[in-house]
């Protein structure tokens, strides 16, 4: 009877942990918009975090863009801000990590975990597409046609 019982609790819980493996992490409204920095080697890059690609400027109006397979959030960090692990595919199937540290402070910072120095912010001039269906600006990436993306290897 006392078998039956654990083995009851353990296909439970079996269930319950599958269940929860389907379920996607959505990526937080503050994150979700063009990214950009005032560092002159950057002048021609960007990012853009949507709620389900991620869009990464490569320079000379090129860009990539990849799906969102899940994101992680690890606890605030008390100087540089929630950690945030987005993790995309490319075409081929191979995963990317792509790192950063996030603070609300000023409108929003990112700073990528691997080049905590060089300060992201959010573009408010060129918003993101919104779910809700508000227009965007022309030149924002996700406005162009597929045809109109140019391909280059993943950037970070």
């Amino acid at each position: 009877m006392k078998v039956k019982r654990v083995l009851v609790i353990i296909i439970c819980l079996m269930v319950l942990s599958a269940c929860q493996c389907g379920r996607k992490t959505p990526v937080p409204d503050n994150l979700i918009g063009v990214w950009e920095t005032a560092a002159p080697a950057y002048a021609d890059r960007f990012f853009e975090i949507k709620t389900d690609e991620i869009i990464f400027g490569t320079g000379e109006e090129k860009f990539d863009t990849y799906p969102i397979t899940k994101i992680k959030i690890e606890k605030d960090c008390e100087e540089q801000g929630t950690l945030y692990v987005i993790c995309y595919k490319n075409i081929e199937g191979q995963e990317y990590k792509f790192s950063f540290y996030y603070n609300p402070a000023n409108q929003g910072t990112i700073r990528f975990k691997n080049q905590q120095e060089m300060v992201w912010t959010k573009n408010i001039f060129f918003p993101s597409f919104q779910e809700n269906g508000q227009p965007q600006h022309q030149d924002s990436p996700s406005s162009l046609s597929p045809t109109d993306k140019t391909s280059s290897s993943p950037s970070p």
